[in-house]
């Protein structure tokens, strides 16, 4: 066809040429249709995409037209005429030309489609065309448009059904009269599968939403059912895949008798082995009582009824209940019980004992019965796995009895002897075997394995029962403490026992390959998960340099010991993978992977033998002789060699290790292979080799190495690093790694290093930073080399100082941010490396320049880049105060102005105090001036500055006052009492400024020490105390909190007798001033406030019950800061606090549950708190609701702060309260005479218990049982707007940590979310609108996380639910909002 006509195909005479007897040519009418086909689709869709439908056209052409109904008859006639076609090539096209039609034609003709497909497919006489009929038919179904799926359904659901019971029925026939031919019955078997095929499809597409099949699921159920009795294996198979897809779309008590017919039918099997002898002859003289309505299943075939329940569990196992678990586990363990799990090292075992299973083998060959017993086991260890991952809970009373299985058949070998499992076999034990048994790997030989494939399947049994262990540890991932401690009986006839963690190690000698990989990644996933709880608090890993035994045991914790032989073992194990002559590379992978992460745990790899020996074994991985060239591209892939590196740079940065051992071991064995490795060509195994080299500078001072070793190794590594240093044409990975290796070989081994190599390296380092691919990558090695030149003298960066400075400065003016930050913090360490002596050869008006640079930068619109100009500018005046000018010029006016800010916080203040400071100490500028130009701040905008700018301000003042000389610091405040007094109210900023100046001047300087200051200061406080002006009052306290810290006993003890004879208002403002005091006394390092509290105390006990909160909150802050300071008299005291039974023990018990949150919060040491938990926690059985929520705020302030410390109490104390209260609801109605108003006091409540659970998902979600938790989020979804959006951010977040718990309760989400997403916005205009909008897209991307859950849309309900919102028009623009924000 012309290009002009793909543009205005004519549909007649491509029609014609489809009844063509030329092959050729229907072949090319058939594609010139297919693609006018396309076209047309796609014009269509973009018209409808603009609201303009095309017009209709006959069959003769025109322009984006929509094809007539008689064409789009006469084009399915053609189109399915040609799935009979002679040429496979037409037909194949012809399948293609109806995925596209489908989606083309209108609904009338897709189900003729349909139907004639189903008729051409049930066709007993069309044997030779049915497989494209029924891949025409399955097209159909994946591709019709979900509009027409249940009209489709319902037109070809029934005819599947007669279709699989008639050719059944025909097979059953013909097997009994004998008259049936071979080719007959495989006609039928045709037939049957195909109709399968596309039931199984149906369910996938639409088993959730077509209301057709809905009605249908029972005949489905009993059809599919029927099939797995057939004699066919492959029948079997289809017919439990259909029940797998079928199981996500039926109801609870269709799914319930599923399970039930299964169950049944299975547990007739007498089992395998011995024990199934043993059942066999004691089974029942009486049949047992048939569950179900038809017969089909009496001759059921065992494997394929337990291959089909793997697959039910496997899609829908979180809808199982305890009592399915609780059936299905014991039978499914007859056929694996551990008592016939053999290998051929057992003595005394019968083979006969592995086999002779009583229902249904007999008559068949031995191999095919051993076929069958493997299979059997596969499947059932596969139901293990899914079980385990799918129904944690649900499985956990049986998860001893499924690892005792599993353990005993990843050893089930009864055909092999490994000729070492002798009595000493524990993989606990010190492995003494001779050097000889390196050469055992030799029986790995590729001839062994090849003939132990042909005749033997075991590995399979083994396999599965390894991937059963794999999902155990992956379900105990948070506390997997019992797979180290608690001991099974693993072996034959045998009274020793072994851990988990024991018989994975032992079991490292397996000889086939897919079986020895999983093995060594399911115990090195299991390490992995060890090393994370200890890291957690969950347990604690023992070694060598840990606490000792009894320490260990009396502090409680569950230990994990790895001190004794275990580390040894396990490297011992990785090692004869490593050594394997003819191992596969897979197995050496796993084994330094392994050894990777042991290196994580304490002791790491073990001592110098263990390091030499593995470092010896890398070394073979590595090795480049040219002489091996041919063979190391096959025998030792890069991805190997990669690996093998990462495992070097653990070991040598891990710090698990002893140094000198590391260094010892290193430097003979491995540094120079690693050297060659830098010239290698993948750049992954150049980049990995640089880094490890960037750790060996470090591994010579830390291993003491000798002067000669130092200078060897610096040569060594300047050779390695240079070249690629100087290389342009590389990939940036391997810059950056060289860029760091220089780094480290400079700052470390410089004084081995030769002037001319130094120097070199310094050239590169310019031409580097010149560069701007690498500039960053050597703004920090330049960083790094000047942290090392300040404590190294005889590290000189005088050569390239001033060209680096220059450099720098430019930088600053570009736009990029980081690259600004780095280049701040690079000039700052190259300016400290300046000496007081070691400038005199800088350039001055470099200086300028960079401090003029340095200004410019310094805004309140980006603090962090302003606190490191801020700190850069004083280092260089600190480095060269000949600055000072300068100084003042570019920075100063700059810090001024933030000195005003509001913003002014944190790093970026104490960096203008340092600064300023600087300033007043080096003469930059006087002391007065400097003080004037801080006070006029206040009054340059005319308006009222904030409290943060006064406290700003006052603060910087004082800073610059307590490093004047004592003369000036007494005129000063003699000053300041003069000015507070004159201003009074009349000037309440300036008088805020001045006590404040006083306050943090007296923090820093003890003012007791000026005569009479100290009285006049106690004077105006307590005046300033009964102001009008509520600012400065808060003020004179914090002010006089911030003086007692300098004279605690000029201050302190008046305000505790003023404390005593207050009430009020002035009350309060004393206990400001006292949480001040200890607060600021906190921050002061090696402050002893010991003397003092047993003064402070009696107060703050007498006011726990004060009525006024805002007096009881101050006392909690003071007790909980008190408590972080000492502990051991506080925390006694609040215990006892709150177990006092006085009439105001409500106000008090807040009171202490509020001091707890505090300390918390202040980062109290959990082990002093921890003895005092239970009693707070009980805070949370009190009856009333203000004790209750500050309780949870306490509980949660522990989970987020140090969840160690609740982790052991939540199941018993806090668990059942959130559970309790997150459902808690006490509305009541209050009168307001026009109108009643609602008011719900449980509200706070919820919200806090839903805080707790969120953080507790983050920080510690071992300890919650979330399945037992779902109730209450589907409850929460329908609480009141504010809990609705935190319960959606609960969820969204648990749809990546727990999915299979969410999937279960899909169904119960939909009413609540429903209702979120058909919110009314009523009369609600502007931010009311807005918040409205962003409630309903908050409940869709609820919905749309849930949806993308594995199983998620096999929930009906929740299908459905999806299925409306998406094909609503109001929700469409929300749905793009949603999409957009990705």
């Amino acid at each position: 066809m012309s290009r002009g006509s793909f543009n205005n195909p004519n549909y007649n005479d491509l029609l014609k040429k489809t009844e063509h007897y030329d092959k050729d040519e229907r072949y090319m009418a058939i594609s010139d249709l297919c693609e006018a086909l396309k076209r047309n689709a796609a014009q269509a869709n973009s018209a409808e995409a603009m609201g303009s439908p095309p017009p209709t056209s006959g069959g003769t052409g025109g322009n984006t037209s929509r094809i007539d109904s008689q064409t789009e008859r006469r084009i399915c006639s053609a189109v399915l005429s040609l799935l009979d076609d002679s040429s496979n090539d037409v037909q194949t096209v012809a399948v293609k030309t109806l995925s596209v039609l489908l989606i083309t034609v209108q609904e009338e003709q897709v189900v003729e489609i349909a139907e004639r497909l189903c008729t051409l497919v049930l066709d007993q006489s069309k044997s030779d065309l049915r497989d494209v009929y029924a891949i025409g038919l399955k097209t159909l179904v994946e591709t019709v448009p979900a509009s027409m799926g249940n009209i489709v359904s319902q037109r070809l659901i029934g005819r599947l059904v007669d279709g699989i019971h008639t050719n059944s029925t025909t097979q059953k026939k013909g097997k009994s009269t004998g008259v049936s031919s071979s080719a007959e019955d495989k006609n039928s078997e045709e037939i049957v599968l195909a109709c399968l095929n596309v039931l199984t499809d149906l369910l996938t597409r639409f088993g959730s939403t077509a209301n057709s099949i809905t009605l249908q699921h029972e005949p489905l159920l009993n059809v599919a059912l029927s099939q797995l009795a057939s004699p066919r294996p492959v029948v079997r198979k289809r017919a439990g895949t259909t029940i797998g897809v079928l199981a996500t779309a039926i109801s609870d008590t269709l799914l319930h008798r599923l399970v039930e017919r299964i169950l049944d039918q299975i547990d007739k099997a007498e089992g395998l082995g011995k024990s199934g002898k043993k059942r066999a002859r004691k089974a029942h003289t009486s049949d047992y009582q048939r569950t179900l309505s038809t017969s089909d299943l009496r001759s059921a075939d065992t494997r394929s009824l337990i291959r089909t329940m793997c697959t039910v569990s496997g899609t829908v196992g979180q809808r199982l209940n305890q009592g399915h678990i609780d059936r299905i586990v014991p039978i499914f363990l007859r056929f694996c019980d551990p008592e016939d799990a053999v290998t051929g090292d057992d003595e005394d075992y019968d083979s006969d004992e592995i086999g002779g299973d009583a229902d249904g083998m007999a008559g068949i060959s031995e191999e095919a019965a051993a076929a069958m017993q493997v299979e059997l086991r596969e499947s059932c260890f596969a139901g293990f796995e899914s079980f385990v991952l799918r129904c944690p809970a649900l499985i956990q009373p049986h998860l001893d009895q499924i690892i005792h299985s599993s353990l005993a058949y990843m050893r089930f070998d009864p055909n092999y002897q490994y000729g070492d499992e002798g009595d000493d076999d524990e993989a606990m034990e010190e492995d003494e075997e001779d050097d000889e048994e390196f050469s055992e790997e030799d029986e790995y030989s590729e001839d062994d394995d090849m003939s132990d494939e042909e005749d033997d399947d075991n590995w399979k049994v083994r396999r599965s029962a390894i991937r059963t262990l794999t999902s155990v540890v992956e379900a105990t991932k948070h506390d997997p403490s019992k797979l180290w401690i608690a001991e099974y009986a693993w072996r034959k006839n045998s009274d020793k026992k072994a851990t988990v963690a024991g018989a994975l190690v032992n079991r490292f000698k397996e000889r086939e390959e897919n079986c020895r990989v999983d093995i060594i990644e399911c115990f090195t996933r299991l390490l992995s998960f060890t090393v994370s709880a200890a890291s957690a608090g969950v347990l604690v890993l023992a070694s060598s340099s840990s606490m000792d035994d009894d320490a260990l045991a009396a502090s409680g914790a569950v230990v994990v010991d790895l001190r004794s032989n275990v580390s040894s073992a396990i490297v011992k194990a990785s090692e004869k993978q490593l050594s394997a002559k003819k191992g596969g590379e897979r197995s050496k992978s796993s084994a330094i992977g392994l050894m990777s992460t042991l290196c994580l745990a304490p002791g790491g790899i073990g001592g110098s033998e263990q390091i030499t020996s593995v470092l010896t074994h890398v070394k073979s991985i590595l090795n480049v002789d040219d002489d091996s060239k041919m063979r190391r591209h096959s025998a030792n892939s890069k991805s190997l060699k990669l690996e093998a590196l990462c495992l070097v740079r653990i070991m040598v940065s891990c710090k698990k290790h002893d140094p000198t051992h590391i260094k010892n071991a290193l430097l003979p064995i491995l540094l120079p292979e690693i050297c060659q490795c830098v010239k290698e060509d993948w750049y992954k195994v150049i980049a990995e080799a640089l880094r490890v080299l960037l750790e060996v500078p470090n591994l010579m001072i830390l291993g003491s190495a000798s002067k000669p070793e130092m200078d060897e190794v610096a040569n060594s590594l300047f050779v390695a690093i240079e070249p690629r240093l100087a290389e342009h044409d590389l990939d940036q990975e391997i810059k950056e790694c060289a860029l760091s290796a220089s780094a480290s070989l400079l700052s470390v081994l410089h004084a081995s290093l030769s002037m001319e190599q130094k120097n070199r390296i310094y050239e590169l380092l310019l031409e580097r930073l010149k560069n701007e691919t690498t500039r960053i990558a050597a703004i920090k090695t330049l960083s790094k080399i000047g942290d090392a030149a300040q404590s190294n003298d005889d590290l000189d960066l005088s050569p390239i100082m001033n060209e680096t400075l220059g450099q720098l400065a430019l930088l600053l003016r570009q736009q990029s941010r980081r690259l600004k930050q780095t280049s701040l913090e690079c000039l700052e360490t190259m300016v400290l490396c300046l000496g007081s002596d070691g400038d005199v050869g800088m350039d001055d008006g470099l200086f300028d320049s960079v401090l003029k640079d340095l200004g410019d930068i310094i805004s309140e619109t980006d603090l962090h880049i302003c606190h490191l100009s801020l700190s850069a500018s004083n280092s260089i005046l600190k480095a060269r105060p000949s600055t000072g000018p300068s100084v003042k010029n570019h920075i100063l006016p700059a810090a001024l102005t933030l000195s005003k800010s509001p913003l002014l916080q944190n790093p970026a203040l104490s960096s203008l105090l340092v600064l300023l400071e600087e300033m007043t100490t080096s003469k930059a500028i006087t002391f007065d001036n400097l003080r004037d130009m801080l006070v006029e701040q206040i009054d340059t905008n005319g308006s009222k500055s904030s409290k943060q700018v006064i406290s700003n301000l006052a603060e910087c003042v004082a800073t610059i006052a307590a490093v004047a000389p004592p003369a000036k610091q007494n005129t000063f405040i003699k000053n300041t009492i003069s000015a507070i007094k004159k201003s009074g109210d009349g000037n309440a900023q300036t008088t805020q400024l001045n006590l404040l100046v006083s306050g943090d001047l007296g923090r820093k300087v003890d003012l007791s020490s000026m005569p009479g200051v100290a009285d006049s200061l106690q004077q105006i406080y307590d005046q300033a105390f009964g102001s009008s002006n509520e600012d400065i009052k808060h003020a004179a306290a914090l002010a006089l909190g911030r003086a007692s810290v300098g004279a605690i006993d000029a201050f302190l003890p008046g305000i505790l007798t003023a404390l005593e004879k207050s009430s009020g208002k002035k009350q309060y403002l004393l206990l400001s001033s006292l949480r001040e005091f200890i607060h600021c006394y906190r921050e002061m390092e090696g402050g002893d406030l010991s003397s003092s509290v047993p003064l402070i105390l009696p107060h703050l006990e007498k006011n726990c019950g004060n009525d006024e909160e805002g007096v009881r909150s101050m006392v909690a802050e003071c007790l909980g800061s008190l408590a972080c300071l000492e502990p051991k008299m506080i925390l006694p005291v609040l215990q006892e606090l709150a177990t006092r039974e006085t009439p105001k023990k409500v106000v008090v018990r807040w009171t202490v549950g509020s001091a707890v949150k505090f300390a918390i919060g202040g980062h109290m040491s959990p082990n002093e708190l921890a003895p005092f938990m239970p009693t707070f926690l009980g805070l949370l059985q009190e009856d009333d609701l203000a004790v209750k929520n500050i309780a949870l705020l306490m509980v949660y302030s522990a989970v987020h702060h140090t969840p160690q410390l609740v982790v052991g109490l939540m199941k018993e104390q806090i668990l059942p309260q959130i559970y309790e209260l997150a459902q808690l609801n006490m509305e009541r109605r209050i009168d307001l005479g026009p109108f009643k108003h609602t008011v719900d006091d449980a509200l706070p409540l919820r919200k806090a218990a839903l805080s707790v659970f969120a953080t507790c998902l983050e920080k510690c979600p071992s300890s919650l049982d979330i399945p037992a938790f779902m109730p209450v989020v589907a409850k929460a979804l329908a609480d009141v707007e504010d809990v609705q959006l935190q319960t959606h951010t609960i969820v969204i977040s648990m749809c990546s940590r727990h999915p299979i718990p969410l999937v279960a309760a899909a169904d119960s989400f939909v009413a609540p979310l429903e209702k979120t997403v058909n919110k009314k916005k009523g009369q609600k205009t502007g931010t009311e609108l807005e918040r409205v909008y962003e409630w309903i897209k908050s409940g869709l991307r609820v919905m749309i996380a849930v949806s993308k859950l594995d199983g998620a849309m096999n929930n009906r309900k929740f299908a459905e639910f999806v299925d409306r919102i998406n094909n609503s028009s109001k929700h469409g623009p929300f749905l793009q909002a949603v999409e957009d924000e990705r």
